[in-house]
């Protein structure tokens, strides 16, 4: 009972610093009031979440509100194979853009958020940024026919990304006919809003690049694989994304 409790008090502390992260400026009785507590648990939690080192500002006098200190950053951050990827496609569209508004503080944003990963993770995020390429937006008839992929064939391919492990899939070629492949889902392609798969097919022994939305299923397979040489993976993909 008492664990079951102390978890239930930890969720309540990860919910009200979310809450403090997200408004500029709150009530104790209207964050109380949306997490559903008393106003006298709510105050408790304010005060251990101060004893823990969350700087807390809180206004004086009546229905004065309380916010997080400014200088208060993230701490480390936790992330699946899936917020990774979406955090790095964000980032590398960002750089490809060229964006003066966009670049002015990529750097340093890139540069914080490579920080907050766990200490001997980092090269790994380095690696997957490397892996993510973008290049020119689809053409009108790529866009015409592209259909938003299934979110749990997208989750199930970008673990194999992510992990390095080969998947067979069924894919929907543009003349409806439907082949399993066995593939190493070695780069991932961008043209907005199309994504592409640059891989090693086993079924043709041969590079080949696969449009996300045309696949059917996927099953993620223990056999893990190498990252090949950039330069080949990505010419193949100039080359046929287009005609996809």
């Amino acid at each position: 009972m008492a664990r079951t409790a102390d978890g239930t008090r930890l969720n309540r502390l990860e919910e009200l610093k979310g809450l403090l992260r997200e408004r500029e400026h709150a009530t104790a009785a209207e964050l109380a009031a949306e997490m559903g507590v008393s106003l006298r648990t709510l105050n408790r939690d304010i005060a251990l979440l101060r004893q823990n080192g969350l700087p807390i500002d809180a206004d004086r006098g009546r229905g004065g509100g309380m916010q997080l200190h400014r200088s208060w950053s993230l701490g480390r951050l936790h992330l699946d194979h899936l917020e990774t990827i979406d955090l790095l496609l964000s980032i590398t569209i960002a750089e490809k853009v060229g964006s003066p508004l966009l670049l002015q503080h990529l750097t340093s944003i890139k540069r914080k958020v490579s920080a907050t990963f766990a200490e001997g993770y980092q090269g790994r995020i380095r690696d997957l940024r490397r892996r993510i390429i973008v290049g020119a937006p689809a053409t009108l008839n790529v866009v015409n026919s592209y259909v938003p992929p299934s979110r749990a064939n997208l989750a199930l391919i970008s673990q194999a990304f992510f992990e390095q492990r080969q998947v067979i899939i069924d894919y929907e070629a543009g003349d409806g006919v439907v082949t399993s492949r066995r593939i190493e889902p070695q780069f991932l392609y961008f043209n907005a809003p199309v994504w592409y798969l640059i891989t090693w097919d086993h079924l043709r022994d041969d590079i080949r690049t696969f449009r996300v939305d045309r696949i059917r299923s996927a099953e993620l397979q223990p056999t893990t694989f190498r990252v090949g040489d950039p330069k080949i993976y990505i010419a193949s993909a100039d080359r046929s994304a287009s005609l996809l």
